[in-house]
């Protein structure tokens, strides 16, 4: 099935990021075929990012709602302590859990974020803002260097996506932590 999306081009790349996102395994995923299409058409790359994102978003959407309705239940097969962890980020920094897990890069638990938000009843259009967001950032990025630098792209994707999205995502927690504090200090109005 792979295969035969990859041949469709960008259509087949948001039915593939869709699926992916829904939690439907795709061998490759949807960022082999994002940068292979921007490699071939750099001039299209910001509408490839973009399908990417609402395929993703629309499949991160179905997601969060078997975690809506399927409470608990839907997270049982992760590791309890994981869950635990993630319960409390989504409730400590709520839609920012799921804008640094979704530019993160594999193999962090992106469905695990989703299917929590659902399960905590995180709002479903918070929910696909910040998804739409952080995965527009990490398509468009993806994009780029596959533009940019070609067949050489995965290779510098392997080497500094990691550590780039890491910044990125240290940089949320800072801001984060920032806000909060700020929060904490600011004297209750009477």
């Amino acid at each position: 099935m792979s295969r035969y999306l990859v041949v469709m081009g960008v259509p087949g790349l948001l039915v593939m990021s869709f699926l992916d996102s829904a939690a439907v395994p795709m061998p490759g995923g949807p960022d082999a075929v994002l940068m292979l299409l921007a490699w071939r058409r750099p001039e299209l790359l910001v509408w490839i990012a973009l399908a990417a994102t609402v395929g993703s978003t629309l499949g991160c959407l179905v997601l969060y709602g078997i975690g809506s309705k399927g409470g608990g239940a839907a997270l049982a097969r992760f590791d309890p302590a994981k869950v635990a962890l993630m319960k409390r980020r989504m409730r400590d920094y709520g839609v920012w859990t799921v804008v640094a897990a979704v530019i993160a890069p594999p193999p962090f638990p992106t469905k695990l974020v989703i299917l929590a938000a659902g399960v905590l009843g995180i709002g479903k259009w918070r929910l696909a803002f910040s998804v739409f967001a952080g995965r527009f950032v990490r398509y468009l990025l993806v994009a780029f260097l596959a533009a940019r630098f070609g067949d050489q792209a995965a290779a510098v994707l392997s080497r500094h996506y990691p550590a780039a999205s890491a910044v990125l995502v240290v940089l949320l927690a800072a801001i984060l932590l920032f806000r909060r504090r700020r929060r904490s200090r600011t004297p209750a109005s009477v």
